[in-house]
């Protein structure tokens, strides 16, 4: 996980009440497909608040 994907993550949580340390175990057991589908949902979600 590089810093990018670790701030994206760390903004996600704070805004979705969900904990971090949770979000990123989730994050570690994903393919790389389903991490890049992942990271465009979570962005999308981010731009429309």
């Amino acid at each position: 996980m590089n810093s990018k994907t670790a701030k994206l993550l760390s903004k996600y949580s704070q805004r979705k009440d969900i904990p971090e340390k949770e979000l990123k175990r989730e994050w570690l057991s994903f393919s790389h497909t389903q991490k890049a589908k992942k990271a465009q949902e979570i962005l999308a979600e981010l731009a429309k608040k």
